[in-house]
């Protein structure tokens, strides 16, 4: 079976002096068969909302990349200081979810901080 090949999901944050400026969400879980894994939807749902409240919702500049099994998000550097305090509070409700999703399921996705 395919997705067995699979190991885990990265999500890697990328933080600037404590702010959360963007992320990266690669890999299959390899929790379950696709359609049935929780791991991958967890993950899905949690970055995908993210994504939108930010650009559909905040109507913020940002650099999105979506490809198989792959998803990621970097806030436009010239972001208003007002705004880019209000998408924390996106970045960082996705973090505490998917922090959450690691402690509960952490064989299946592993979550990198950097400083960038």
């Amino acid at each position: 079976i395919d997705w067995l090949r699979f190991k885990m999901t990265e999500l890697h944050v990328f933080r600037s002096r404590g702010d959360i400026v963007g992320f990266k969400a690669a890999g299959h879980t390899g929790y379950a068969e696709e359609g049935s894994d929780i791991v991958c939807s967890a993950v899905s749902a949690l970055t995908q909302s993210a994504v939108m409240g930010i650009t559909e919702l905040m109507k913020l500049e940002a650099e999105i990349n979506i490809g198989e099994g792959e998803l990621s998000l970097m806030l436009d550097k010239k972001t208003r200081r007002r705004d880019f305090k209000s998408a924390q509070l996106i970045l960082e409700t996705m973090f505490l979810g998917l922090k959450s999703v690691a402690e509960n399921y952490g064989q299946y996705l592993k979550i990198i901080q950097k400083e960038v």
